[in-house]
């Protein structure tokens, strides 16, 4: 059996403990052995690979239980038209590089055909959640529905997972519950047909609130701000307020209602199936999560730093959760990169320091989401998370959450899977080497193809 040894290590073995300094980590065939203390000068026998880490920082390969794109098949739960084969396994790649070893794709309308292909094609585990539920696969039609072939209608969630998959999810979406991917997808390409004219995700995002208001009501249109905002977006004289106004009401009202009543729909179906459910946890959705929260479903709120919720709003919120049984979830976005949607980090360390996190995940954000170790590493140096919650928070937790996601993987322990990222301890995002199974495969931010 091959043997692997990872020497000079210091290690954040994914269970909240502290960080061990100077350890080697001992790999045999796809499980870790062993863990202890490094001996100068101590040499192994029969070792197939030895891996001088020289005091690099080891932790679990990251699993990550919120992305899109990430699977064969329709784009988000919307049902957009799939991405090419190219373009899914350039996303994999990403996320690889980053340190992740394990993924969730909850774009909701994939197969086990296309999750087993893609499994073929890529050295990540990559497992799915279904949204493939009567209102979901109705919201998604009337919001875009392009990627949903008759196969695919006919394939329900309990089928999904009979056939693997792990969850229900992503039920609800920017895309069908005037979140996100209305912003920075369905508005500006709207405006740009009629106008010409090209508007930023946050310029789109501030008429949809001017408009809708953060909890999507049309109570909420504020007629004066919606002008000021057309300005901002040079849509003056292009565009009148009563005309975005149409627009904004005709991509977000008709899948909104019906995107509601499919979160407690999918909630219904995940109790009976034995899986959780992971929702879309915004301002516009969050009574309903927590109705749902009060059930037995296992819960995981998803991405609850989403942009549209206020910091005391979003606190209070993530707190009753919790008291509930939820998993809460905050993700990445673009918080700290390309800031397309999110602003700053300030909603994203306020749920850290109060003590309210759960699980790390991405998301999408239109394809620019910022790697879970640089927000990681961000927070720890802000002193809001310590680094080893933090790492547990991305790696032993998301598969405790989701039992099916990950099993024996997580942790840097005796008889866990050997899914293990090596990466720059001054620097988390910097990730050195990423172990799958045992093999390497990746490498000095490349992909070693075998």
């Amino acid at each position: 059996m091959r043997t692997l040894v990872l020497q000079n290590c210091d290690l954040i073995d994914g269970t909240g403990s502290d960080l061990q300094r100077g350890v080697d980590v001992v790999v045999e065939g796809d499980t870790i052995r062993e863990v202890v203390p490094t001996k100068p000068g101590v040499t192994y026998e029969r070792v197939d690979e030895l891996v001088d880490v020289n005091g690099g920082l080891v932790i679990p390969g990251l699993i990550n239980n919120h992305t899109h794109g990430t699977a064969y098949g329709p784009l988000n739960p919307s049902a957009m038209a799939p991405l090419s084969d190219e373009q899914v396994r350039a996303n994999l790649d990403r996320h690889l590089l980053e340190g992740t070893t394990t993924l969730l794709c909850v774009d909701g309308f994939k197969t086990p055909d296309a999750a087993a292909r893609t499994n073929d094609d890529h050295p990540i585990s990559v497992r799915l959640a279904s949204a493939n539920t009567p209102a979901c696969q109705e919201a998604a039609s009337i919001a875009d529905g392009k990627g949903l072939t008759e196969e695919i209608r006919a394939f329900t969630a309990r089928q999904a997972v009979t056939e693997g998959a792990v969850a229900l999810g992503e039920i609800g979406a920017g895309h069908t519950l005037g979140g996100g991917g209305a912003s920075y997808a369905y508005i500006p390409a709207e405006v740009a047909k009629r106008t010409g004219v090209s508007i930023t995700p946050r310029q789109a995002d501030a008429l949809k609130i001017a408009v809708l208001g953060r909890h999507i009501s049309q109570s909420n249109f504020d007629r004066d701000t919606t002008e000021e905002k057309l300005v901002d977006a040079g849509l003056a004289g292009k565009l009148s307020v009563d005309e975005i106004r149409e627009i904004i009401h005709g991509i977000i009202l008709p899948s909104f209602d019906i995107a509601l009543h499919g979160l407690s729909e999918a909630a219904d179906i995940a109790l009976k199936c034995d899986v959780p459910v992971l929702v879309h946890n915004a301002a516009a959705s969050m009574s309903q999560v927590a109705k749902i929260a009060k059930t037995d479903v296992a819960l995981i709120a998803g991405h609850s730093n989403h942009s549209t919720f206020a910091i005391p709003e979003a606190l209070q919120h993530a707190e009753r959760l919790k008291e509930s049984g939820a998993t809460v979830d905050v993700s990445t976005f673009d918080t700290f990169g390309a800031q397309r949607m999110i602003t700053g980090p300030e909603l994203l360390y306020a749920m850290f320091a109060a003590g309210l996190v759960d699980t790390i995940s991405t998301d999408y954000a239109g394809g620019f989401h910022d790697p879970i170790l640089l927000a990681i590493d961000h927070a720890a140096k802000e002193g809001v998370v310590s680094l080893p919650a933090a790492i547990q928070m991305a790696t032993a937790n998301v598969a405790d959450a989701i039992p099916g996601l990950a099993p024996r993987r997580g942790r840097v322990v005796p008889g866990a899977i050997a899914d293990i990222a090596v990466t720059d301890p001054g620097e988390l995002a910097r990730v050195r080497t990423v172990i799958v199974g045992g093999q390497v495969v990746a490498q000095a931010g490349k992909r070693v193809v075998a």
